[in-house]
């Protein structure tokens, strides 16, 4: 996949695909942009990519829709025999509302049960429901921007207070 716009309009019904991030792709990943009000819940893409570069513990899949890029998903794998986690999820702003955010939660789901099913847990940083406050304005989460609701329509619980940044561990049993 080259490093330019797909003509293609994904839809709801678009097939999702998880390539890998590779000297082709990168520069569309790290383009990839969240809604403005939705800033200060996840580093950039390009963050997470050099994140990732130096992390061996770190899976980073750019997301697809057909052939549309439309998000990326990093995984986390420091404990196998127990517990993975989403390291980062986003969906470009462009393509919200469409359920990839849903069908790329599922893939991780699916994918870890299949690669090893002795692991007992997915878990992912959420801000609260309430939001998160701080001395950044580009930081700060209104309550409307957090993606607990999300993630607790899936099925993940929070199972820890929040952290030193105002975040909570959210985990899921696999």
């Amino acid at each position: 996949m080259e490093d330019t716009p797909s003509t293609t309009t994904p839809n709801k019904d678009s097939t999702l695909t998880f390539r890998e991030v590779t000297e082709e792709n990168w520069r569309a990943v790290a383009n990839l942009s969240l809604k403005e009000d939705q800033v200060g819940n996840l580093a950039p893409n390009v963050w997470s990519l050099c994140e990732a570069h130096y992390s061996e513990d770190a899976w980073v899949r750019a997301i697809y829709a057909d052939e549309t890029l439309v998000g990326m998903l990093m995984m986390a794998i420091w404990d196998p025999d127990e517990a993975y986690y989403i390291w980062r999820l986003m969906i470009d702003g462009r393509y919200q509302g469409l359920g990839y955010g849903r069908r790329a939660v599922e893939f991780a789901i699916a994918h870890i049960r299949q690669h090893n099913p002795r692991a007992k847990q997915l878990g992912v940083m959420s801000t609260p429901p309430e939001g998160k406050m701080s001395a950044n304005p580009a930081k700060i989460v209104k309550p409307e921007d957090s993606p607990y609701k999300f993630y607790q329509k899936l099925g993940f619980r929070q199972t820890a207070p929040p952290d030193e940044d105002g975040e909570i561990m959210m985990s899921i049993d696999l």
